[in-house]
């Protein structure tokens, strides 16, 4: 509890006043609304809404939102389904299996595993652990239960309700009622279970907002079904919906420096904005979420378009945000400016750079599997589909190229003839190694090599956010399969021990000086701050014909009694599988240094003598220290990767460990064979005379 106290003392030292002011007031404010929780549901009767609404009746009202510009309509569900079972002959197999399973209240969320959870969904529950939350007032529900095992992204991400897509999908292709039947029942069982800012499925704005993202789709996607005809549902269903758009606007999670959260609360209230738009207050909705997708993506992403929290999955998730609340705002005449697009296309050129020949995504910093819809059934680290938009949205032959294919959720976000569009774009070769300056990302990027490095701020303009402590680290791609990467985040709240082990300098693969962290935590309880201590130093990049080279390091050790410093260099071979990784520790003293590098779980290491082999599927890298690395200890430890949030698997590190005198400088090199000590120093002196980086 001291630390909990401690913890919350350090956060707000480090606002300002007038912040502070302003949040107390908020928070006053919406304990105040307790009344209008309670009496504007009442006050929103079926008459009162389609007053709002001009509308004569509910079943009018319903065919005329229905008619309204959307990604899919029921229209035109015929020719939708023709073009995608021609295009796409085996998606009906992805789809229709995985809506089954919701039909049986199965579920995967969150590294569950398969869970049947009953004949009614358990919106208040953690079914992971059997925590039920309280149907309270939202603002007296304590949900960051840090001293039990609990997690209330269970419950919020059940009832985002983002299945509602795949019923949707799987009704279009088959006319299968059930699932249109389904999606009554569900959401008929949600409004009984939730109502207005009761239980814990209103205790985030970003869920509330998602949530009416999801239902939204689901009107569209069922809106001619006999499942939809009672005109009882019509009218719950819409008041329902209404009162999402009222609690998002009142309830915007604005801080003094924003994020996802606040950007998805404008997300919500652009799809609200434009499905409810003939009532003032709509309009209303429309104008904020407006301002709030326009104006966000300039200070949430760097000029260069790396999202500032630092982590490639919210990367995805506000692309996602950003790029479909743009497409809507354009299908109803509300086209964004060009600097928006501008930014978001550069955002596409950071996935386009981050992504692995094997299709694979980073594992830099935080995830939660956030997403704003799901349309597809790509793996959770693929990321792809997003170039698949881009390179349609932007006529990019390089986008294509790195999309490798038109994706099932670009049909449906970007409508039938997104394919053909897709095949006109003439192929290009995407770039080769590319610097992300203002994000704090390199990328190197050869023909046998792909490597990302991180060289930014600790995230979220140095709060630390959904940062980690990585300063320094990489992830490399070589000869054909993942070696090294990042461990992901594995937990939020449900284990501060988990949470805190997956941020820390040792669960990355850069230098841990004398056991300290590279950014140093406020407290155990402060689960999205660090300290700003690892600021990045003087990041150089030089690419010649040959060799590709990244150079940059930073200040978190500076603050020792014996301060140090740390400087990393990498080097990419052009002609062969050969990267270079170069360290020196400057400073003055005797000091403990350990070398991690995680290697992706499919790869096994073999040590000998000071050199380790490691295979994966019948390929080979040799890991070779310099002369300096191979007098240091050695040894391979087990370890964790979470690929997405919830779940760990078991991996190996290696681990160089000593307590020398600094300064000192020592290298590994990453090589398809073995090389002998003066091989690879010759190796080493060509690659480091090739790039002028050190």
């Amino acid at each position: 509890m001291i630390d909990g106290v401690r913890s919350r003392l350090h956060r707000a030292l480090r606002r300002s006043p007038r912040y502070l002011v302003w949040r107390a007031i908020d928070s006053a404010r919406r304990r105040a609304r307790r009344p209008w929780a309670y009496l504007y549901p009442r006050l929103l009767t079926e008459r009162a809404l389609l007053v709002l609404l001009g509308a004569r009746d509910v079943d009018r009202l319903w065919s005329e939102l229905a008619e309204q510009p959307f990604f899919v309509s029921s229209s035109e569900r015929s020719a939708i389904v023709k073009r995608f079972t021609a295009e796409y002959p085996d998606g009906h197999l992805d789809i229709t299996r995985a809506a089954e399973a919701r039909l049986r209240h199965e579920f995967d969320l969150l590294g569950s595993g398969s869970r049947q959870l009953g004949p009614r969904l358990p919106w208040h529950t953690d079914f992971k652990t059997g925590r039920q939350w309280p149907a309270a007032y939202w603002a007296d529900i304590e949900y960051n239960e840090l001293d039990r095992p609990s997690d209330v992204k269970v419950p919020w991400e059940l009832s985002r309700c983002q299945h509602f897509t795949r019923l949707g999908q799987a009704y279009w292709l088959t006319g299968d009622e059930r699932y249109a039947t389904e999606f009554v029942a569900e959401t008929m069982d949600w409004i009984g279970a939730n109502p207005l800012s009761h239980g814990v499925n209103w205790a985030c704005a970003m869920d509330v907002a998602l949530r009416a993202v999801s239902w939204i789709w689901g009107f569209h996607l069922f809106a001619a079904s006999q499942a939809c005809r009672e005109a009882s549902f019509r009218s719950r269903f819409l008041r329902a919906l209404f009162l999402h758009g009222e609690f998002i606007v009142k309830h915007l999670e604005k801080g003094d420096v924003n994020g996802n959260h606040y950007l998805c609360d404008g997300v919500g209230l652009v799809f609200l904005g434009c499905f409810f738009r003939r009532a003032r207050a709509a309009r209303r909705w429309l104008a904020i979420g407006r301002e709030i997708v326009e104006q966000e993506i300039f200070q949430q992403t760097t000029p260069d378009g790396v999202d500032f929290e630092a982590a490639t999955a919210y990367h995805r998730l506000v692309l996602e945000a950003f790029l479909t609340s743009y497409e809507l705002l354009r299908r109803h005449g509300e086209e964004p400016a060009d600097p928006c697009w501008k930014r978001l296309e550069r955002m596409c050129e950071f996935v386009q750079a981050y992504t692995k020949p094997d299709g694979r995504s980073p594992l830099i910093g935080d995830a939660d599997d956030g997403r704003v819809q799901i349309l597809g059934s790509q793996p959770m680290t693929d990321h792809r589909y997003l170039l698949s938009h881009a390179a349609v949205l932007f006529d990019r032959g390089d986008f294509r190229s790195s999309a490798g294919r038109c994706w099932e959720e670009t049909f449906w976000l970007l409508g039938p003839k997104a394919t053909s569009r897709f095949r006109a774009v003439a192929p290009q070769a995407p770039p080769g190694s590319v610097a992300f300056s203002d994000g704090g990302f390199y990328v190197l990027r050869t023909p046998q090599a792909h490597l990302i490095a991180d060289c930014g701020d600790v995230g979220m303009r140095g709060r630390g956010g959904h940062g980690h402590n990585d300063i320094l680290s990489f992830e490399l791609f070589l000869n054909g399969f993942n070696v090294v990467t990042d461990c992901g985040a594995y937990l939020y709240t449900a284990s501060r021990e988990w949470r805190n082990r997956f941020r820390s300098t040792a669960f990355h693969n850069t230098l841990l000086v004398d056991d300290e962290e590279l950014n140093r935590f406020l407290g155990p309880d402060a689960l999205w701050q660090l300290h700003y201590d690892a600021r990045p130093i003087e990041p150089v990049v030089h690419v010649s014909d040959r060799v590709g080279c990244f150079r940059g390091g930073h200040s978190g050790y500076t603050r020792l009694a014996s301060p140090v410093s740390h400087t990393r260099a990498f080097f990419a071979d052009h002609e062969r599988p050969r990267v270079l990784v170069w360290d020196r520790v400057s400073g003055a003293g005797n000091h403990a240094l350990v070398w991690r590098f995680h290697l992706d779980p499919a790869v096994t290491p073999e040590v000998h003598g000071t050199d380790v082999c490691l295979s994966c599927d019948g390929r080979t890298v040799w890991v070779l220290p310099d002369e300096t690395i191979a007098s240091f200890t050695i040894s391979i430890e087990p370890g964790w990767v979470s690929p997405s949030y919830g779940v760990k698997v078991v991996t190996t590190v290696l681990v160089w460990r000593a307590t020398v005198a600094v300064p000192i400088e020592g290298s590994y090199l990453f090589a398809e064979t073995r090389l002998t000590l003066d091989e690879r120093s010759a190796v080493s002196e060509a690659l480091t005379n090739g790039a002028r980086c050190v």
